[in-house]
């Protein structure tokens, strides 16, 4: 994964989490990342996520979001049931990734984690993300 950095916004936190969807015909990625200081992340990519803007959330958000997909991502077991199109949230800390992964319609995916992963997506859908320069 490649990381892009900008004068207010560092993609290398010791800790953050990722959300995005990604699949389909072109194989496109789309994420974004969440730091513990709230710096949003938006990228996308085939293969490998390139991060190309930055926006903020406040910091008690984030901490928040961060404090929930970890501890969904480190208490359950893992689920990793993806599909043609499929939807991921993952926790980093330390440079180590815990990752849920689904879409498969063989295998519902839990409410919870649904619940997050719609938390996570209302945070940041009002983020306004500028080109990292």
């Amino acid at each position: 994964m490649m990381v892009i950095m900008c004068c207010a916004c560092s993609a290398s936190q010791e800790k953050f989490i990722s959300a995005g969807s990604g699949g389909g015909f072109a194989g496109t990625v789309a994420a974004y990342k969440i730091s513990r200081n709230g710096d949003v992340f938006k990228g996308s990519g085939v293969g490998e996520i390139i991060y190309t803007q930055c926006g903020k959330i406040r910091k008690s958000e984030a901490k928040k979001l961060i404090k929930k997909v970890a501890h969904k991502t480190l208490s359950s077991q893992p689920f990793t049931h993806p599909g043609n199109l499929y939807y991921f949230l993952s926790y980093t800390d330390d440079g180590t990734e815990q990752t849920i992964t689904w879409g498969d319609a063989n295998h519902a995916l839990p409410d919870d984690i649904k619940k997050i992963y719609d938390e996570v997506n209302a945070s940041i859908s009002a983020v306004r993300c500028e080109p990292i320069k």
